[in-house]
């Protein structure tokens, strides 16, 4: 059973940083045949450990549909590192962080290392978060103030489109119907559907602190001008 900041889990957090540490630096510094070598290497490494899962899916008679945040956030991310767009890498950023890490902090997990969907899980959550970072390094975010409330509309078309798949299906994408098993920040907004709206403010606040960072560096750059 997967424990919530286990031995386990805090080694995938340690060496997440380390690498996201690691791909800023390196990604400034990277050009030509090295950085499109890099992008397109860790693309591939996404896309085999999702088809692998969706083979392992189906041979024991299960359908995964990707239709949670994540999936999504996997998809644009997939696109950006391959095209380097800058609108698609600041979706891609903004998805990356407030959803594959906040899943990497806080797993909706049951079996612990070294079972194969562990190694799934956080290979293709902490490989989209590595993915946003070397976006991040290379320039292709270069994300303004309205990009914040432009990500909050674009997610709250994504809730809108989960909520119907889910009242239709008896699903929960996006958790819109039900917690996480483990737990998870959501436990502190109170039962369904408050929590919702815990999400929504959670979700806006995340965004304005991924763009920090960024507006930082400019003030910063204004001042030494």
């Amino acid at each position: 059973m997967f424990r919530l900041f286990g031995p386990d889990h805090i080694a995938v957090l340690v060496i997440l940083v380390a690498s996201a540490a690691a791909l800023l630096v390196l990604g400034r510094r990277l050009s030509g045949s090295a950085d499109r070598g890099l992008r397109c290497g860790l693309a591939a490494i996404l896309v085999g450990n999702e088809a692998i899962a969706y083979a392992a899916a189906l041979a024991n008679g299960v359908v995964r549909v990707p239709l949670q945040l994540c999936d999504v956030a996997f998809f644009v991310t997939i696109w950006a590192l391959v095209t380097m767009k800058s609108v698609v890498s600041e979706v891609a950023y903004f998805w990356g962080l407030a959803g594959s890490l906040q899943a990497v902090l806080t797993p909706d997990l049951q079996e612990a290392f070294p079972s194969y969907w562990w190694l799934k899980f956080f290979l293709s959550h902490c490989g989209i978060v590595l993915g946003v970072v070397l976006l991040a390094a290379r320039g292709c975010v270069q994300p303004t103030a309205r990009s914040v409330w432009r990500m909050w509309l674009l997610t709250n078309g994504y809730v809108l489109v989960a909520g119907i798949v889910n009242w239709l299906f008896g699903t929960n994408y996006g958790y819109l119907a039900r917690k996480p098993m483990q737990p998870s920040l959501l436990d502190h907004f109170g039962p369904w559907p408050y929590y919702i709206l815990g999400m929504e403010l959670v979700a806006l606040v995340s965004f304005y602190l991924y763009y920090a960072p960024f507006a930082v560096a400019r003030w910063a750059r204004r001042r030494a001008a």
